[in-house]
């Protein structure tokens, strides 16, 4: 699972990555998004967390090598956690195959 911020809520999201390339953010798998994301002209690029030097608090359990962000225009910035550190490298080539 994956959890969304932007501004720190720590609140879980359900996240949903469409074929035409769009990331939709939703409270849970039957609501409809609260944000989408046009990934292809919209996500300007993919930081890893170990390179983001003013990353925010992250919520109990979660660690630096297991999150990335998405950098929207506007200084804007989806940061998502993974579970593990494999679980996010996998997370972020699919971003990165998807920007290509």
């Amino acid at each position: 699972s994956s959890y969304l911020n932007s501004h720190w809520s720590n609140i879980e999201k359900y996240l949903v990555l469409t074929v035409e390339g769009n990331l939709m953010v939703c409270r849970d798998a039957d609501s409809p998004p609260d944000q989408v994301v046009a990934l292809q002209s919209n996500c300007e690029s993919i930081v890893e967390g170990k390179e983001i030097l003013d990353l925010p608090r992250l919520p109990s359990g979660g660690r630096r090598d297991s999150c990335f962000a998405l950098i929207l225009p506007q200084d804007k910035f989806l940061l998502l956690l993974s579970d593990s550190p494999d679980e996010c490298t996998n997370d972020a080539k699919t971003f990165y195959n998807i920007l290509q």
